[in-house]
This record gives structure tokens, C-alpha cells and sequence, in this order.
């Protein structure tokens, strides 16, 4: 009888156990585009509506509704360019991916209020972040403003 008892006191406290423990957490996402193609992809053309938002009248809601919806997806590929090898590295890459978002939601903001002083305000944000980081890790522009020898 001790043992059945034994037996059951150690089931119910191995239960409890398998119950109360956290299941591993989710394997990180697949990265499947390059940098480069999440650039031309999402990057560049997104970041291009919202550029443009601002040179013209934009006349109506829906095209409003367009340049909110590229100024989030900007955003969303800001957080795509944070994963897996994309990551260049864990500071500065990171910053400007961080600050990417907070402009790029700037934008979305804007365009939601109908706002074009407001875009163009963000669009400039947006752009000083993507000259920044361009500046630091596109191979093309590194060294740029390496002072003469």
C-alpha cells in the first residue's frame, strides 16, 4: 500500500511538473530573401511612395490608404532586415533597423492624418536613417567620407 501510494504521490508530482514546464521556444523564422533583395524589394520601393507622398497632391483617401500601407511595410522590412544573417551586426545594424521603424511609423502616422508637411517631414527622417546606414555598410559608399591622405 506505501508504495502505491509512493507511486501515485510520485505520478501526480511528475504531472504537475511536465505540466507546469515552458515548451521550448519556436526555432527562429527562415530567412529567405538577401539583404539586397529585401532592399530592392520592400526597402527601396516602399520607401519610394512615401518620397513621392509629398511632391504632389495626393487626391484621395485610397492613395492615402496606399502610402500608409507602404510606410508600415517599410517598417516591417526593417524588422525583416534584423533576422538571421541579415544582421550584420548587434549594434549599429540594429539601430538604424530600430530607427528605420520609428520613422517609417512616423510616415504611416502622417499619412493616416492626410498630412503632407507631415510625411515630408518623415520622409526626410526616413531617408537620413537609410543615408546613414548606407554610408556605414553599403560597399559602394564606404569611405566616402574618408578625409585625403
Amino acid at each position: 500500500m506505501k508504495n502505491t501510494m509512493r507511486s501515485a504521490s510520485l505520478l501526480v508530482v511528475l504531472t504537475m511538473a511536465a505540466c507546469s514546464a515552458k515548451p521550448p521556444p519556436p526555432p527562429p523564422p527562415e530567412t529567405i530573401a538577401t539583404t539586397r533583395q529585401v532592399m530592392l524589394g520592400i526597402t527601396i520601393p516602399t520607401a519610394d511612395v512615401i518620397f513621392q507622398a509629398g511632391t504632389r497632391a495626393t487626391a484621395d483617401d485610397m492613395e492615402w490608404e496606399k502610402v500608409e500601407a507602404n510606410a508600415v511595410a517599410l517598417a516591417e522590412s526593417a524588422t525583416l532586415l534584423t533576422l538571421g544573417s541579415r544582421a550584420v551586426d548587434k549594434q549599429d545594424w540594429l539601430k538604424h533597423c530600430q530607427d528605420l521603424i520609428a520613422t517609417a511609423k512616423s510616415a504611416a502616422a502622417a499619412a493616416h492624418e492626410k498630412n503632407v508637411e507631415k510625411v515630408l517631414d518623415a520622409g526626410n527622417a526616413v531617408y537620413e536613417v537609410c543615408d546613414g546606414c548606407h554610408a556605414k555598410y553599403m560597399p559602394a559608399r564606404q569611405g566616402e567620407n574618408a578625409q585625403p591622405q
